[in-house]
């Protein structure tokens, strides 16, 4: 009998973290799964620890690849799993116990392709991060998405989705990392609904190892991500590409000068964010406004 969900967990030198990963895993009130563990190529002792789960619980799978990337190992997952449902969850994240059991139920209210539920945040030593939450949201949300309105989907540990629907979609763009989840959520968001359980079903873990902090490997992600939604012909109008684009250039000024520490790469995107979409002025100066208001 084939599992109702697959998990799919790539791994990559997480020794600190994986151990409370895989526990999460075992806690589900839902116990009808099989675990998947690629080893993407790691130097450090994770391999030890990931075989006594392994050794202990015949839902446990390990395999091995040499590094290729987080998209390579999810998708070499995937290429071995049977569930009707698949789960991704990072090496490092941890879900709650019901966080699968409310999953399933919320597919049930509607013909749902993926759905995903509220994190709180934690740092490497597990304590909540000032009970930060993040929250995403439900319905057709790919405009949302294109214009990084804010936090749609919170992030792969977040979601379930069918089988039929990464059939229909495609796996993980191997050609990225820190934006193939933003990718695949694209794709996801053009065809079908989003489901989204609103209550907190598993943690966020903030470290130094976040791959969202190399600035650098985000800036090159996002923009092949973008033309690749261009070519795919996700945006509706052309000035609503414009739009999207300008707030891209946004983001990625706020990074660098943010994490990067960058401020003429900072200046540079908020210039080329002005010259897409010159209307982007107002909301900037909206902002600014709002903090001086708010000090």
């Amino acid at each position: 009998m084939s599992p109702l969900v697959s998990i799919i967990i790539p791994a990559y030198n997480s020794e600190r973290y994986i151990a409370d990963t895989l526990d999460s895993v075992r806690s589900q009130i839902v116990d009808n799964y099989e675990v998947i563990v690629v080893d993407d190529g790691s130097t450090d002792n994770q391999k030890s620890i990931i075989l006594n789960y392994v050794k202990a619980d015949n839902r446990f799978k390990y395999i091995f690849q040499n590094n290729k990337g987080v998209s390579a190992a999810r998708n070499a997952g995937y290429s071995i799993s049977k569930g009707f449902y698949i789960a991704f969850l990072d090496a490092d994240d941890v879900w709650m116990p019901d966080n699968l059991g409310k999953k399933i139920n919320k597919f049930k209210e509607n013909n749902f392709g993926l759905v995903h539920s509220n994190a709180l945040m934690i740092d490497d030593k597990s304590n909540e991060r000032e009970g930060i939450i993040l929250k995403g949201k439900e319905g057709y949300l790919l405009d949302d998405l294109l214009l990084w309105n804010g936090t749609q989907i919170p992030g792969p540990s977040s979601i379930l989705v069918k089988r039929e629907v990464l059939e229909e979609v495609g796996l993980f763009d191997e050609n990225l990392s820190t934006s193939a989840d933003q990718d695949f959520f694209f794709r996801v968001a053009a065809k079908f609904k989003i489901g989204r359980v609103n209550e907190i079903t598993w943690k966020y873990r903030w470290h130094d190892h976040n791959m969202h902090k190399n600035i650098l490997l985000m800036e090159r992600d996002v923009q092949y991500v973008y033309r690749k939604a261009l070519k795919l012909n996700l945006f509706k109008t052309n000035f609503f590409k414009r739009k999207s684009f300008s707030n891209m250039y946004l983001i990625l000024a706020a990074s660098w000068v943010g994490d990067g520490k960058n401020y003429w790469k900072g200046v540079c995107y908020l210039l080329k964010s002005i010259a897409t979409n010159p209307l982007v002025v107002i909301h900037i100066i909206k902002r600014i406004y709002i903090r001086i208001v708010s000090r």
